[in-house]
């Protein structure tokens, strides 16, 4: 598996949990404690997340991170 992919795919799943629940990146870096561009650039599969900033962004987001990497999972599949 290749890390592009595995980043793009990450990507996929939080701009699908962010705009499937309504929240703009801003609120979501908001809350997240991150950077809004960051979260572009996630979304986008430029940058990677840590392990810290995804269980921040699955507190954000209301799920756990679990979901998130389950979903990634089933995805590069």
């Amino acid at each position: 598996m290749r890390t592009d992919q595995i980043r793009s795919t990450f990507g996929q799943v939080l701009r699908e949990q962010r705009t499937a629940r309504g929240i703009s990146q801003e609120d979501l870096a908001l809350n997240a404690d991150v950077d809004r561009t960051f979260v572009s650039q996630m979304e986008r599969g430029i940058r990677q997340p840590t392990i810290t900033t995804i269980m921040k962004l699955a507190e954000a987001l209301g799920i756990q991170a679990s979901a998130l990497v389950a979903r990634m999972e089933r995805l590069l599949r």
